[in-house]
């Protein structure tokens, strides 16, 4: 029921929101509502919503906290499948699903290469992914492996939230030109466009 009611206040948003231009076009604007309202919606449905954007940063610190835990547990002298599955019991976000996946298909016996290429997509841990099912298959101390992996992650993220944060000032420009576009052409065009027809003895 909460569920319908919200559907329906979004709804009536929409609509709102693709007959305001009719105050600017008049008349003119009444058969391109369905289009303004269907635009509007792509628009909106493009736009990442707080829980996305809040599940995507909490994956992002919970991938450098199982950087570090991870490495600590192997440097503890762990095995990897026991590390593995200490630190996957303390994480929350999509990535402990991701995590219990790659535990359970190295249990089951798949290669390395299948097993770590569930998060061949994560921006973070991608490196990590590779470098651990490398070092399983050469051999190699995976403990040394992680550590530097986890340092290059760390390096990575820090020059990604730069770069977002540069690029933030770019990203508002739109939403903002479109706040204040109305009210620029109400309140700064709107008279001077009137007092030029009002010479003109139009009105």
């Amino acid at each position: 029921m909460f569920a319908s009611k919200v559907r329906k206040s979004t709804r009536a948003t929409y609509l709102v929101g693709a007959t305001i231009p009719c105050l600017f076009f008049g008349r003119w604007w009444i058969p391109l509502i369905p289009l303004a309202y269907w635009a509007l919606k792509r628009v909106v449905d493009i736009l990442p919503t707080a829980a996305a954007i809040e599940e995507r940063r909490l994956r992002e610190r919970e991938g450098l906290f199982f950087l570090a835990a991870l490495s600590g547990a192997l440097r503890a002298g762990l095995p990897l499948l026991s590390a593995l599955a200490y630190v996957t019991s303390l994480l929350k976000s999509s990535l402990h699903r991701d995590l219990e996946r790659i535990y359970s298909l190295l249990v089951l016996g798949a290669e390395p290469m299948q097993a770590w290429s569930v998060l061949n997509e994560d921006p973070q841990l991608a490196l990590l992914a590779q470098s651990i099912a490398k070092a399983q298959l050469d051999g190699r101390s995976i403990a040394g492996v992680v550590e530097r992996a986890a340092t290059l992650c760390y390096q990575n993220t820090v020059r990604r939230s730069r770069e977002r944060v540069k690029s933030l000032s770019v990203k508002l420009a739109l939403p903002v030109g479109l706040c204040f576009l109305p009210s620029f052409l109400v309140g700064g065009i709107g008279p001077i466009v009137y007092s030029f027809f009002a010479t003109l003895r139009i009105f």
